[in-house]
């Protein structure tokens, strides 16, 4: 099934998409839900982001292809940061170039969104909790990473409309079987496969909610893979495509 999230007529909605058509979305989104009556074309709406998180957490390092790429070490525990509601945007909106950065890099990801409170959750409940999938680009001011030597996250990672996702929620694949590409410019930089995560997304889970709660419409950024932390420019349009899901694209915009 694929959910969207979409602004038609003036009013902002959920839905449900078949082929090109949305259907309305009877129910709670995140407990019990039916697919209601034909809504609109998929061509006459705007999609928007199809989370509103309170949240973000994401994981880096995480993807056995960019270890040995970067010659990293391999984690024994997941590598964990914020990613806060203010870098969420959809896929029909453009990407700040942050005033603060003058080497920006891009980084496609496979998200999750949690559909119910999450606390302390077993490994092996915790696909219970996931609502969908989305693809996600964690855009990185990497020159604060750099002049901070990994300590300030923060601006490295929390600029505002840093985080794209879209094009919609799939809540029906493997998320540790699918292709996962980034593209810039239509040029590949990156073609990998979630296989290669070395913390899958009920370990995640486990080991976020553990210190932290997780409330429903919140994200969770599971990494990315080797060819990631390229540099882009104002003016380019990155695509992230995952396989299931469908390709998330954003152009990149100077500062305001």
């Amino acid at each position: 099934m694929k959910i969207v999230r979409f602004e038609w007529q003036g009013k902002v909605s959920w839905g449900i998409l078949e082929d090109e058509t949305i259907f309305a979305l009877d129910g709670d989104l995140y407990d019990k839900f039916d697919r209601g009556k034909e809504m609109c074309r998929l061509s006459d709406v705007r999609l928007l982001a199809p989370a509103e998180p309170t949240t973000g957490v994401a994981c880096g390092r995480n993807y056995m292809d960019h270890i040995k790429e970067m010659d990293w070490p391999v984690p024994e525990e997941p590598n964990l940061f914020f990613k806060p509601a203010n870098t969420v945007i959809g896929p029909a909106d453009d990407i700040i170039y942050p005033a603060i950065s003058t080497d920006l890099r891009y980084e496609a990801e496979l998200c999750l969104v949690i559909k119910k409170l999450a606390r302390n959750v077993p490994e092996e409940k915790a696909m219970d909790y996931v609502l969908g999938y989305t693809c996600g680009n964690d855009v990185t001011a990497i020159d604060w990473f750099i002049k901070s030597q990994g300590l300030d996250l923060t601006r490295t990672k929390a600029c505002d409309t840093a985080g794209p996702l879209g094009p919609w929620l799939v809540t029906d694949i493997d998320p540790h079987n699918v292709a996962i590409k980034g593209r810039v410019n239509g040029e590949t930089r990156q073609d990998s496969h979630t296989s290669l995560m070395i913390f899958r997304v009920s370990r995640l889970i486990r080991d976020i909610t553990a210190f932290l709660t997780l409330r429903p419409g919140d994200v969770v950024w599971t990494g990315t893979p080797k060819g990631g932390a390229s540099p882009v420019k104002m003016g380019d349009v990155i695509e992230v495509e995952i396989e299931g899901i469908g390709i998330l694209k954003n152009k990149i915009v100077a500062p305001k």
